[in-house]
């Protein structure tokens, strides 16, 4: 402890050896002590000790001044008794009269000073720490006396958006509640303060810029002697972020649901303006818009565009566009020629009226809009119009979402208007049976080109999104974003399963759909399609459990696959409508004629079962037992409707027993052939790992979000990878480097050249420019019939569809370098045998592998996270062989390498020691000190296959 002793001039030097010993002190004289506390100034000094003379009567002053103004400990040592009370009222610690016992106690005194500054600072410390929290994460804290007094924490000021507290008693609080979550609050505080209960609740207040922020509270109740509550305390966290974002997946997820509705009815009928209506409704009810509508244009740029009213949605108070004379005949040029050039780029405009340009005020002033989105439609490759939302309550700014969202509306709407004038065309060439044919064939490709570009539009970004989203797990979160993460690839799941849903009805309908039957084993193929149900079951709290009968041939042929789906969508459906209790599938033989075999399939749940009125239509498409707003279960109705064409393909009849309250049983039944052929002997499998970690890759892609996640995934496996946002830049790379690159995965369709013309620009030249026989992969968002055969024609070697599985690239990129490997022998090397050790090891070296840590990195997907443990360990051999290589030569920059690599695939698993290790021994490298690398090799590598080790036990538990 550091002492400012002011002593007064004529002090007896004795009196100030009473100190204790340990302390740093300084000692300053003056007649009057009082002068020298401004010493405190510039000496950090913890305590005062003031020591004046006989006649001095400023101590008392001075001992206020150290107290108040430098917020310092002080005690005074006098000769004066009777003084220690004023001395202790002036602030002062402690107060002493110089005599035989000053030094105990001084000394005693010093500890209880020592021992309440640690106290004091240990506090400040904590409360520190306690405010960064409430900074960092939101969250406040109150406290409440018996007297009713509240102290609020400043994190909850904050909250409110003031600083100083809202009111000594909770009747302040209750000032900032939003009006329509009073009762809520009352009632809340009735049960607190009047029967002592604990509480956890959410309610909104609105804060002094008028901002609504959502409160989650939870509250605690001390209860005195008597049972009357003494001490009530609790703490409130805004989680205004998360309501927000909960509520834009809600409004995304209404606008698909809309979209994929309209999408169906336009794919079943050829007049697209019947839905068009409705759809407007149902989309500016979900966007929260007051007017939603629809303009064409007519005429052509040589004549003068007009832009006219086509459809339109508005709220009740707001006047209708069509009573306006503007909504006709609106002409284009020159007015908005800057907005028309934008929307021939397919771009949208937003933004809010009053700062648009003057002359483009006109149209939306006099309707009184204040903010708009106008979006193009594009029918074909035709500029049609533009799709148009206003808000006339207040400025609006609009959300990445919602801009998506209405971009995708509007090429749903374009390709709903080149099919329907496609069809249109159509009729009118029946007069002649060659017109008739040629433009059937044109609305055809039109309604495939439609379901083509759906799929793509729709796959690409849920491709990214998926991806991205794979990528942010294997970085490290924080449980809160672990838990973003997971709605955000729940959500996006979701929306690419009602693409699939979509797809696959579209197929059925349009007779595209077909089986492909095989020979397989029926218990197998059951086994498989249904194994990951058990889990699922149980984490929920059910039981899942299924048979199959005795009498049950071995070996059948048709589409398992298909048969997997119907299974798939049934006991699916169970599984989400069974709270608890009990989901069973049970497969009986129902009979065998002809060589063919009738399999009766029953899947009985004890869930919430299905209402009477509902069982009719329960097979419809997009039809749900709950299909209220407020439903609990997500889906586009599709699942049933695709399984009764599958069963009705299969040759059988899909049926539903139900009791509302009691469960439901679905049935079934499919035809197979016998298999006559016994099942063939199992052929080892290829390992889906890539056999080397040093493929130079030529990656293909224009959208930035599927760029950026395939190069994460495929740098974490080794490669090395370049990137190119269309055709000609990946021609312009094979044209500069194309000797170093081993393979090209190229993305299908892109912008200035497409991925299937650069494929044809490879494949037909005459070898100078370009490796004709360089592996190309497709990545494609297609999903359609033909699709595949239509890459492999363009002279690709393999096909991968978006959203991309690494692991079937991965055996994609296996199959396609095989051959390649064998010709050149440079690119892919084999993996060396397992090194033995070079010294002897007294004791095994002790490896710090975080295995927890490890494992929650890559949770949710533990196939990657076993495919990064192979690859570390096909790496570490090769990097321990060419670390041996290089000490042999003393060659310090191949020895530098290797330690390089040892240190990324050590980071790589975790083991953060060994790459303190090795990257401390690289840079010596780099300095010349090779004995000394040497030397710290010796005790690195017994280490480093210590942790091979490690990663070869955890690989073999997985």
């Amino acid at each position: 402890m550091k002492i400012l002793i002011l002593a007064g001039k004529r002090v007896d030097e004795r009196d100030l050896d009473l100190l204790p010993e340990g302390h740093e002190r300084t000692v300053v004289r003056q007649g009057a002590v009082s002068r020298g506390v401004r010493r405190l100034e510039k000496d950090g000094a913890d305590l005062v000790l003031f020591v004046p003379d006989a006649d001095d009567g400023s101590w008392p002053r001075a001992v206020r001044r150290v107290r108040e103004e430098y917020g310092r400990q002080s005690i005074v040592l006098t000769r004066d008794p009777g003084r220690e009370a004023e001395a202790l009222a002036q602030g002062a610690f402690d107060c002493f009269v110089r005599g035989p016992e000053t030094r105990e106690s001084l000394a005693r005194s010093f500890r209880h000073l020592e021992d309440r500054l640690d106290t004091e600072n240990r506090l400040k410390s904590r409360q520190d720490l306690l405010d960064w929290m409430e900074r960092t994460d939101s969250f406040g804290s109150w406290e409440m006396n018996a007297d009713g007094e509240i102290r609020w924490s400043m994190g909850l000021r904050r909250i409110f958006g003031r600083e100083e507290a809202p009111g000594r008693r909770l009747s302040g609080l209750r000032n900032h509640v939003h009006p329509d979550d009073l009762e809520v609050f009352d009632r809340a505080n009735e049960a607190t303060f009047d029967q002592g209960w604990p509480l956890d609740f959410e309610y909104r207040v609105v804060d002094e810029d008028g901002k609504i922020r959502h409160l989650h509270v939870n509250r605690e109740v001390a209860l005195g002697p008597g049972g009357e509550v003494a001490r009530i305390w609790g703490m409130a966290r805004d989680v205004s972020l998360q309501k927000e974002f909960e509520e834009l997946l809600f409004k995304r997820d209404a606008i698909l649901q809309v979209l994929a509705n309209f999408a169906s009815r336009f794919l079943r009928k050829v007049d697209w303006n019947g839905g068009v209506d409705e759809a407007l409704a149902k989309l500016g009810k979900v966007a929260d818009v007051t007017r939603i509508y629809l303009f064409m244009k007519e005429g052509d740029p040589d004549g003068g565009e007009v832009l006219s009213l086509h459809n339109e949605w508005g709220a009740e108070w707001v006047a209708p566009l069509s009573a306006m004379p503007l909504s006709r005949d609106l002409p284009i040029s020159p007015r908005y020629d800057t907005w028309r050039g934008a929307m021939l780029k397919r771009k949208v405009v937003t933004g809010h009226v009053k700062h648009f340009r003057k002359e483009e005020r006109t149209l939306f002033a006099a309707t009184g809009a204040k903010s708009v989105m106008i979006v193009p439609v594009f029918a074909g490759n035709a500029w049609w119009g533009f799709l148009g939302l206003s808000e006339h309550r207040h400025e609006r700014d609009w959300l990445p979402v919602e801009i998506e969202s209405m971009m995708l509306a509007a090429n749903l709407f374009g390709s709903a208007i080149h099919y329907g004038e496609m069809s249109r065309k159509l009729v009118e060439a029946n007069r002649s049976a060659e017109e008739a044919s040629s433009a059937a064939l044109e609305a055809n490709l039109a309604k495939s080109m439609f379901l083509a570009n759906m799929s793509h539009e729709i796959r690409t970004p849920i491709s990214g999104i998926l991806g991205m989203a794979e990528m942010m797990v294997t970085t490290g979160l924080t449980e809160a974003q672990r838990e973003h993460m997971d709605m955000i690839r729940d959500a996006s799941n979701s929306l690419l399963n009602i693409v699939n849903d979509i797809l696959d009805i579209s197929k059925i309908e349009a007779g595209r759909m077909e089986l492909k039957p095989e020979d397989f084993t029926f218990r197998s193929a059951l086994e498989t399609s249904v194994r990951s149900f058990g889990p699922q079951a149980e984490l929920n709290g059910l039981v899942f459990r299924y048979s199959v009968a005795e009498d049950v041939p071995e070996r059948l042929n048709g589409d398992p696959d298909r048969l997997g789906q119907v299974l798939w969508n049934l006991i699916g459906n169970a599984l989400k409508f069974t709270p608890r209790g009990l989901v069973e599938l049970t497969v009986e033989l129902s009979r065998i004629e002809s060589g063919r075999a009738c399999l009766q399939f029953k899947v009985r749940d004890t869930g919430v079962g299905i209402p009477g009125d509902k069982l009719d239509a329960i097979f419809d498409s997009f039809t749900q037992a709950d299909s209220s707003l407020r439903k609990k279960h997500q889906g586009t109705g599709l699942g049933l409707t695709i399984s009764r064409q599958l069963v009705n393909m299969m040759g059988g009849e899909i049926g539903v027993e139900s009791a509302e309250g009691r469960g439901s049983t679905f049935f079934f039944t499919a035809w197979f052939g016998l298999a006559e052929a016994p099942e063939a002997e199992p052929v080892p499998s290829r390992s889906r790992t890539p056999r080397t970690l040093h493929l130079n890759i030529l990656l293909a892609d224009d959208n930035p979000m599927n760029r950026k996640y395939l190069q994460h995934f495929l740098t974490m496996f080794g490669h090395t990878v370049t990137t190119a946002e269309n055709g000609v830049q990946a021609l312009e790379a094979l044209r500069e480097r194309g000797r170093d690159i081993d393979l090209v995965l190229m993305d299908v369709q892109m912008p200035e050249m497409s991925g299937l013309e650069a494929t044809r620009a490879i494949r037909e030249s005459d070898g100078r420019l370009y490796d004709r026989r360089i592996p190309i992969i497709a990545l494609t968002a297609y999903a359609m019939k033909g699709d595949r055969e239509r890459m492999l024609d363009a002279g690709m070697d393999d096909y991968v569809s978006k959203p991309v599985d690494m692991h079937k690239l991965s055996e994609a990129i296996v199959r396609c370098t095989a051959d390649r490997e064998a010709r050149r022998g440079v690119t892919c090397r084999p993996v060396p045998a397992a090194l033995a050790p070079r010294r002897e090891e007294k004791r095994k070296p002790e490896v710090a592998l975080d295995v927890d840590s490890l494992s929650r990195r890559f949770e949710g997907n533990m196939d990657l996270y076993k495919d990064i443990l192979d690859l570390f360990l096909l790496e570490a051999r090769v990097k321990r062989e060419e670390l041996h290589k290089g000490l042999e030569a003393m060659d310090a920059k191949a020895v530098a390498t290797a330690l390089h690599s040892i240190t990324n695939i050590s980071s790589h698993v975790l083991a953060m020691d060994l790459v303190k290790e090795s990257r401390s021994l690289e840079k010596r490298c780099y300095c010349g000190e090779m004995e000394e690398v040497k030397e710290g090799v010796k005790d690195l590598v017994p280490r480093f296959d210590a942790l091979v080790r490690a990663v070869e036990n955890e690989a073999a538990r997985l």
